[in-house]
C-alpha cells in the first residue's frame, strides 16, 4: 500500500501491525492523511492516531517520500527489522528503554514519562475476571507480551505472579476468550464502555481500576542515512503538532486520554 505522491523509486517502508493496519483503514475513510484534524472515528485507538501522526509529522518536517506499509505483526520482529534497516521506521510508538541498547534511532517522545496510563481489561464473557480485586490478582492469571518488558514488569509489580505470553495482541485476546488467561493491560478506547473487539472478541476494563506505565515513547527509525533523514523531519513535524496541540487531540480522540477514568483508583501511584 503506497502512501504519498514522491516519485516510484522514492519510498519508505514502514512496519505497522496488521490489526492496527485495518482499523486505521476504516478510521481514515480514504480521507487525505495530511488534511485530518478530527482523529475521531471508527478504528480511533492509540496505535492508529500514532499512524497519522507519523505521516503528518513527516509531510510538516518537509519528507514527502511515498509511504509503504510493511506488514509486521510482532513488537519484537519490528524492532528487529529497524535495526537490521530492512524498515526505515515503525508507524507506531515503542518504549524507550526497549531500544537502549540498540543502534535505533527514536524520534521525540509522542507520550512523555507519565503520560501512559492503561486499563486491566478482560474478556468481557469472564464476569468473574472483571470483578476481581487488587487483593485477588495473585490468584488470575494475567497474559502480555513477554517481549514487552514495561507490562511484564507492570502486571509483576501489580502483584501477578501466573503470567502468560503471546506474540501478537489479536493471540492475547484469543486466549482471554479460551480462558488460558483473565487479565492484561491495554490502553483506553474512545468507546462508550471503554471497550473494543479484536477478530469479535470483546475486552472490557475492570472497573473503577487504572495503571500508570513508567517510560516514555517513541517512533523508532533506522540508523541510516534515510533514517537520520526521516528522524529529523519527524522531529520537526512532532515539535510543530504538539505545539498545535494536535498531539493531544489524536490521543483523546483516541480514547487514551481518558477523561472518563479520571477519578478511577490509580493502582501504582509514584
Amino acid at each position: 500500500m503506497l502512501l504519498g505522491a514522491g516519485p516510484a523509486h522514492a519510498v519508505l517502508r514502514i512496519a505497522v501491525p496488521h490489526d492496527v493496519l485495518v482499523d486505521y483503514e476504516r478510521l481514515v475513510a480514504g480521507r487525505s492523511v495530511a488534511s485530518i484534524r478530527d482523529y475521531h472515528g471508527p478504528g480511533a485507538r492509540r496505535d492508529t492516531v500514532e499512524l497519522i501522526l507519523f505521516q503528518q509529522a513527516l509531510r510538516l518536517g518537509g519528507e514527502h517520500e511515498a509511504v509503504e506499509f510493511s506488514t509486521l505483526n510482532s513488537y519484537a520482529r519490528i524492532l528487529q527489522e529497524v535495526e537490521s534497516s530492512n524498515i526505515v521506521a515503525g508507524g507506531t510508538s515503542v518504549w524507550a528503554a526497549d531500544v537502549i541498547d540498540r543502534p535505533i534511532r527514536l524520534s521525540r517522545a509522542l507520550i512523555e514519562d507519565g503520560e501512559y496510563v492503561v486499563g486491566l481489561y478482560a474478556w468481557s464473557g469472564n464476569t468473574a475476571a472483571l470483578a476481581a480485586r487488587p487483593a485477588e490478582f495473585s490468584q488470575k492469571t494475567a497474559i502480555t507480551n513477554k517481549a514487552w518488558a514495561n507490562d511484564l514488569a507492570t502486571l509483576q509489580r501489580l502483584g501477578f505472579t501466573q503470567i502468560e505470553s503471546a506474540p501478537t495482541f489479536p493471540m492475547i485476546a484469543r486466549m482471554l476468550k479460551a480462558g488460558r488467561a483473565d487479565i492484561t493491560l491495554a490502553s483506553f478506547k474512545p468507546t462508550p464502555d471503554l471497550a473494543f473487539e479484536l477478530e469479535g472478541i470483546k475486552l472490557l476494563p475492570l472497573p473503577g481500576y487504572k495503571v500508570a506505565m513508567p517510560g516514555s515513547r517513541h517512533f523508532p527509525i533506522a540508523a541510516t542515512s534515510t533514517g537520520q533523514r526521516v528522524a529529523r523531519a519527524l522531529d520537526i513535524g512532532l515539535s510543530r503538532l504538539r505545539a498545535e496541540g494536535r498531539i493531544r487531540q489524536a490521543y483523546e480522540a483516541g480514547g487514551f486520554f481518558n477523561s472518563r477514568v479520571a477519578d478511577w483508583k490509580l493502582l501504582n501511584p509514584r
